[in-house]
């Protein structure tokens, strides 16, 4: 299994590319996440959207989900194929209402045409239940697991954790999503995973008074054997502490991969 950074800055980036991820597993090319700069980070990888087999949401903010209409009216009219897209029952209602249906829902694929569209009409929508395993790739086992995060109350987010082969296997990985600073979940999904890939807020102000997201000051915290298989992503577009020399992994980078 390969990882792949696809951008690592936060939603206002304008140097970094939003944080979303590429998982190559067998014939599976999975993005976590589709932002505005999902594709053209994809486009600098040398892959493109027709490689793409499936994209799964952790939540529906424009830096998760900015790139969808692109990849659908794409796969529609010049890939003529289908992706997977990947979410929770609610969360797909929601994207499909509140972010993707005003440019979508009518086309006019003939002159004169009214016929509304649907979200299947773009993608094979496949509903994922949370806190439980669903395979994406049966040849490779490659399963993903949605753990609730603390973020926004009311919003509907998620921590991403991915795992090939067998169920005892460590090639598994924790993509944190959009989380505040939650130390007793790090701890519980360290013991299994070989790398933990977490959101980090670097804005001062935010150590002040912690915001929708762990900041460095909060992460800096944790014990040593959890920090050295952390590596933090989702940050500001600004001068970057020394994560190694304070017990990290490292700060990813854009277009960053990773082996298991």
């Amino acid at each position: 299994m390969k990882i792949t950074f696809l951008g690592v800055g936060t939603a206002f980036s304008l140097k970094n590319a939003n944080s979303n991820l590429l998982v190559e597993s067998g014939n599976t090319k999975l993005c976590i996440d589709c932002g505005r700069s999902a594709f053209p980070s994809i486009e600098k990888y040398g892959f493109s959207l027709k490689d793409t087999t499936h994209i799964l949401l952790s939540a529906i903010y424009s830096d998760k989900t900015g790139g969808l209409e692109e990849v659908a009216f794409m796969t529609k009219f010049v890939f003529k194929f289908k992706v997977a897209l990947l979410g929770t029952p609610t969360l797909l209602d929601r994207l499909w209402h509140f972010t993707l249906k005003g440019g979508l829902e009518y086309i006019e694929e003939f002159p004169g045409d009214l016929t509304p569209h649907r979200l299947e009409d773009y993608y094979n929508v496949l509903e994922v239940t949370p806190q439980q395993w669903h395979t994406i790739d049966e040849e490779s086992l490659l399963k993903v697991y949605l753990h609730p995060t603390q973020h926004i109350k009311g919003v509907e987010t998620y921590a991403i954790e991915v795992r090939e082969g067998l169920d005892d296997t460590n090639k598994r990985f924790l993509f944190s999503g959009n989380t505040k600073y939650d130390l007793d979940f790090i701890e519980q999904r360290a013991k299994e995973c070989s790398y933990i890939f977490h959101d980090c807020q670097l804005n001062k102000e935010a150590y002040k008074q912690p915001g929708q997201h762990a900041s460095y000051q909060q992460l800096v915290q944790m014990p040593p054997e959890i920090k050295k298989k952390v590596w933090l992503y989702h940050y500001e577009d600004e001068p970057l502490p020394n994560a190694q020399e304070d017990g990290f992994a490292g700060f990813a980078k854009d277009l960053q991969s990773f082996t298991l």
